[in-house]
């Protein structure tokens, strides 16, 4: 696979995972469309026993994080941290473990897949995950305000319509909800992405529905 490290791009090989897997007992977090991987940083940085691994398609926003990352950890550093470059509808072979899955406000292709346009998306990801991980999703609802190309037809969704239409997509793709809720100020801070900020800085108030639930149960 490869693994973005400051400004460069190396090839990171299956035995070297399995190796970093084996080193670290709490588990395997997948945040997937992780933009600037700073929610991931933050998350490695609070459970560092935990393998955390930000997965993005563009590899310029990640480099700040994972250089950063590379110093050592009384210096702000995050060895259990890895830069992904790759998609989320490619995601590499050599991933596997995941305990748990994040995407926080997915946008383009991942958001479409997201909202039911992509079942063999969410099969692939499954794929990489033990059974019984747990996933959270939050879906920006201003994407519908006015509604951007990439939620299509999908009508906004409310904690009751996720859990009638989209339930049965996230079924057929392995995934199970559990809960769909809107996510409060305080929550939204705790996600740590440069989303939640940017948005929240131009409205007065940010709508974000959080879908949460196992996969491959």
């Amino acid at each position: 696979m490869r693994r973005v490290v400051g400004k460069n791009v190396v090839e990171f090989s299956a035995e070297q995972f399995d190796e970093m897997v084996e080193r670290y007992s709490g588990g395997v977090i997948l945040d997937v469309g992780a933009g600037n991987a700073k929610h991931a940083y933050k998350l490695a940085r609070a459970a560092q026993d935990t393998l955390v691994i930000a997965l993005d398609a563009a590899k310029d926003n990640m480099q700040k994080v994972a250089g950063k990352a590379k110093a050592s950890p009384a210096k702000g550093g995050a060895p259990n941290l890895i830069c992904v470059w790759a998609a989320a509808e490619k995601p590499p072979a050599e991933l596997h473990s995941v305990t748990e899955l994040h995407s926080l406000m997915p946008w383009g292709s991942l958001l479409r897949g997201m909202l039911g346009s992509d079942a063999e998306m969410l099969q692939g990801l499954a794929r990489l995950c033990v059974p019984g991980a747990e996933f959270l999703v939050t879906l920006n609802l201003h994407a519908w305000r006015p509604p951007v190309p990439e939620v299509g037809d999908h009508p906004e969704p409310t904690p009751d319509s996720a859990m009638e239409q989209l339930a049965p997509y996230y079924a057929a793709g392995g995934w199970t909800l559990n809960e769909a809720r809107y996510f409060g100020a305080e929550e939204l801070d705790a996600l740590a992405t440069s989303w939640t900020r940017r948005l929240g800085s131009t409205r007065d108030e940010l709508d974000v529905l959080g879908l949460t639930g196992v996969i491959g149960k």
